[in-house]
């Protein structure tokens, strides 16, 4: 079972490439709401919704869905433009709202416990920490900010680190920004993601530069241990 971050384009298809059953959801969150982190949602719940008839009930429901209040209203306006409630046998949806707090719960299973900080971007954003239950290792993934306190404060001693290096200015961070603000947290790998492709090699110096950790760039469908 996995949990979707976000929900940009191709959702279903995406799911399936990564190896992943589509209905094996335990839930969504939308870290703010941008279109490249939100447009995909509404056709990501008529897929599930279609899939779902066709399995009979496959899908454990009702899906949840998490962001921050401000965000979680823009979700739920979006989402009612299509007018799930009115597709025969569609499986019900829950909105639940993620406090606004460094370390404030999300959600908790039997793989994960799940907290949030708030991020500095130019909508309202959340960074998002992951735990396992089974082992303790846990990574962060930043979503788009600026680098800030609240952000390294949520990655204290973390495994692994996604974080953003679109460039720094205007609620994004810098590839040496990342890997600085990696090494200040004492996390043990960092990813660099939302990136540009067309200076990856200068990226990495960047962010090797500050950090003497692992560095990488995420790429589709990779897997990263932690």
């Amino acid at each position: 079972r996995y949990w979707l971050v976000d929900c940009a384009d191709s959702p279903i298809t995406r799911l399936q490439q990564a190896g992943l059953d589509p209905l094996a959801v335990r839930g969504v969150i939308i870290t703010h709401f941008h279109p490249d982190h939100v447009y995909g949602l509404p056709a990501y719940l008529l897929g599930l919704y279609l899939m779902d008839k066709k399995a009979s009930r496959a899908l454990e429901a009702p899906l949840r869905i998490y962001a921050r209040p401000e965000v979680l209203s823009l979700v739920r306006i979006m989402v009612g433009l299509y007018q799930p409630q009115n597709w025969t046998e569609m499986f019900p949806l829950e909105y639940h709202s993620i406090p606004v707090e460094v370390g404030g719960k999300v959600a908790e299973d039997d793989d994960f416990v799940i907290t949030a900080a708030p991020t500095h971007h130019s909508v309202p954003s959340i960074a998002l920490r992951f735990v396992s239950q089974d082992s303790g290792h846990d990574f962060v993934y930043s979503s788009d900010t600026a680098s800030c306190p609240e952000v390294e404060t949520l990655a204290q001693g973390a495994k692994l680190l996604f974080h953003e290096a679109a460039g720094a200015g205007y609620g994004h961070a810098s590839a040496e920004e990342a890997g600085e603000l990696a090494t200040r947290a004492g996390v043990e790998q960092l990813v660099l993601i939302h990136y540009t492709s067309d200076a990856t090699a200068q990226l990495l110096a960047e962010a090797q530069a500050v950090f003497a950790g692992p560095v990488e760039l995420a790429q589709e469908f990779a897997r990263y241990p932690w």
